[in-house]
């Protein structure tokens, strides 16, 4: 069985092996007012049990310690873990539903559960943990070289070639006259509502680009060409899917429920 006692160099490497290992089914959360990676603790002890790992640790077992054999590896996974928390790349967590949000004066998001610090470590299957481990990637890397370049390109405009300063003049007409495009289309969009507004009340008035200024892609934005109220709205939809998944969890809840208490029943019987 695995020791409790860890390297300073072994814990990183178990972290960036399994940082982002499939077996761990991630989900995204707000965590301290961010976003972060939350999973259960089940799913980190079946990544320590993925094939991915038993073949480090049998290749480097200095810095992928193997988890012990099937009798043990149970302790041995609850060990590696512990190592994680202590230190610090891991952190204990609880799941808040949205009355929970209000009660602690956090405000739900649509988008992400809220996540609050959890006072114990508890290791049990379905309890949450945070990562508290991001390693650079080549992306973030690859960005930070771009962001650098780009300001010294613009730093040294006066050396550019003629050509390409023309081109820059061009582009940053093309720039504004999209924008203009846009306030234009907006101007249209809302005469359009006020004047078809009096024959079209009863539907919520008429709109060309009804997703116009939804938090959507660009392509959303202007799908479909038209629409009524705000029924054919991005946002709308979004939430008539929430509410139906919303509403298939807890019939599906209700039906376990049910369940347990026939079988209950019988037993009493």
């Amino acid at each position: 069985m695995v020791g409790d006692e860890r390297t300073n160099g072994d814990i990183p490497a178990i972290a960036k092996l399994l940082r982002h290992h499939r077996e761990l089914k991630q989900r995204k959360g707000l965590f301290q007012s961010r976003q972060v990676d939350f999973f259960r603790y089940k799913r980190f002890v079946r990544a320590l049990k993925s094939s991915e790992y038993t073949k480090k640790s049998q290749l480097q077992p200095e810095l992928y310690p193997p988890v012990g054999t099937a009798e043990d590896e149970e302790a041995g996974a609850r060990d590696v873990f512990i190592s994680l928390i202590r230190a610090q790349l891991v952190v204990p967590c609880v799941k808040l539903h949205s009355a929970e949000c209000k009660e602690h004066g956090l405000k739900p998001s649509k988008d992400f559960p809220t996540l609050i610090v959890s006072n114990k470590a508890v290791l049990q299957p379905d309890e949450y943990y945070v990562w508290n481990y991001n390693p650079k990637t080549i992306t973030d890397y690859l960005i930070v070289i771009g962001v650098i370049a780009a300001i010294l390109g613009l730093v040294s405009y006066p050396l550019w070639p003629a050509l390409m300063r023309r081109g820059s003049y061009y582009v940053s007409l093309g720039a504004l006259g999209l924008l203009g495009v846009f306030f234009v289309l907006a101007i249209v969009r809302l005469v359009i509502y006020l004047v078809s507004l009096p024959f079209t009340k009863s539907k919520g008035g008429f709109w060309i680009f009804p997703n116009l200024f939804e938090d959507c892609g660009v392509i959303e934005s202007f799908k479909p060409l038209y629409g009524y109220g705000d029924k054919e709205c991005y946002s709308y939809l979004k939430k008539m899917k929430r509410n139906k998944r919303k509403l298939a969890k807890n019939k599906k809840t209700n039906e376990t429920d049910h369940k347990d208490l026939q079988n209950q029943d019988t037993e009493s019987k």
